[in-house]
């Protein structure tokens, strides 16, 4: 596609092509932009800075309350997190969604009284966006925790479901859940997290995969939301949830207030 791009301005410089080449490559160009628009995916900006609260950008596209920006900060529901909340324009984002062409979804309340084109400014629910991302990071630390003290088959059977009330991950387990050792989980977590120990997220070189990292535990898989810091999670609180099925165990976390 590039290729040949680069051949249509090679030959609008080199001569004045005929009238018949300039309506055939004016039309090779309008179909090659096109397709190079529709495919760039939306600029993650929570990915870029998870702390960023508002946002200008460029509306892409419109289906009645249906919107996709050139950039956003919107989180889209994905891994277990539950998407970002605010507003566009001052219209309530109710709903974030990604779709097959990467593109970042944003549903509002009503039908959208902007056009594509158009100038737009979004602001997220801050208060939300932090306290999931608090409780992401510690998820994080729960789950290696919660290997070292029931032993390396306690694998999650699920993504989990994240949101700003609490992390609920469900567990493999032969057997009921000793209480002890869910206490001894919990304070584990918390001297660490009271450790201040630096955490770091960051994109590969394919710009989709997303990997989350803090020492002394091995790097993990994670596109989601988390904060620079273990110390800025706080107390959390670990408790066994509603028994989820047979051979499981729900493990809740939740914010110490």
């Amino acid at each position: 596609m590039v290729s040949n791009l680069r051949g249509l301005c090679t030959r609008s410089i080199c001569r004045e092509p005929s009238s018949q080449e300039y309506w055939q490559d004016s039309k090779t160009i309008r179909a090659e932009v096109h397709l190079l628009v529709i495919t760039i995916p939306t600029r993650r900006l929570f990915w870029e800075d998870p702390y960023g609260r508002e946002f200008d950008a460029t509306v892409l596209k419109v289906d009645a309350n249906k919107v996709v920006l050139d950039q956003t900060c919107f989180y889209p529901r994905g891994g277990g997190q539950t998407a970002d909340l605010g507003q566009i324009q001052g219209v309530r984002v109710v709903g974030v969604e990604k779709d097959d062409a990467s593109d970042i979804i944003h549903m509002l309340e009503k039908e959208a009284s902007f056009k594509m084109g158009e100038k737009v400014h979004g602001v997220i629910d801050w208060n939300r966006r932090h306290r999931i991302m608090k409780l992401h990071s510690a998820a994080h630390i729960v789950y290696y925790i919660m290997q070292q003290v029931f032993g390396e088959n306690c694998k999650p059977a699920s993504s989990g479901l994240l949101d700003d009330q609490k992390e609920r991950t469900d567990y493999w387990f032969r057997d009921k859940v000793d209480q002890e050792k869910l206490k001894k989980v919990e304070e584990e977590a918390n001297k660490i997290i009271e450790e201040g120990r630096v955490i770091a997220a960051w994109t590969d070189q394919d710009g989709e995969s997303r990997f989350w990292k803090m020492d002394p535990f091995p790097v993990m898989a994670c596109a989601g939301t988390h904060v620079k810091n273990s110390r800025e999670i706080g107390g959390i609180s670990v408790q066994r949830g509603k028994k989820p099925g047979k051979g499981k165990e729900r493990i809740e976390i939740s914010l110490s207030e």
